[in-house]
């Protein structure tokens, strides 16, 4: 019976920890079904998109982008076509939070149809 408390009070424990571990991802800024300065849909190599709140992130650029390229002050909306890494905690509802943004390429994407396109939202 002790053993099963101690593993039901670890468990316990442990649930919302897992739940406030940040992760990293890369992707494209893209469009979105909501328009937002506080949040931004991010879809990454796989094709996942990924919507991140980002109003209490720290955006800065990667230091391999030239100076003549960076805008000062960094916008604070970014451009769809923007190619980021995102630290970002989930919260206990799925949704992204991010910490940092870190701009990797400022250029917006060449192709049309990614600017235009609408996607379905992914928590993960």
């Amino acid at each position: 019976m002790k053993v099963l408390v101690g593993l039901l009070a670890s468990l316990v424990i442990s649930v919302p920890l897992i739940a406030g571990t940040p992760g990293s991802f890369r992707g494209t800024v893209v469009d979105g079904p909501e328009h937002s300065d506080a949040w931004v849909y991010v879809e990454g190599r796989n094709h996942t998109i990924r919507r991140v709140e980002v109003s209490a992130a720290k955006v800065h650029y990667d230091s391999e982008i030239p100076t003549s390229d960076r805008k000062s002050p960094i916008p604070k909306v970014l451009p769809l076509g923007t190619q980021v890494r995102i630290t970002a905690e989930q919260d206990d509802r799925g949704e992204w939070k991010a910490t940092d943004i870190e701009i990797l390429k400022s250029e917006p994407s060449s192709d049309p149809e990614k600017k235009l396109a609408t996607p379905t939202t992914s928590q993960s």
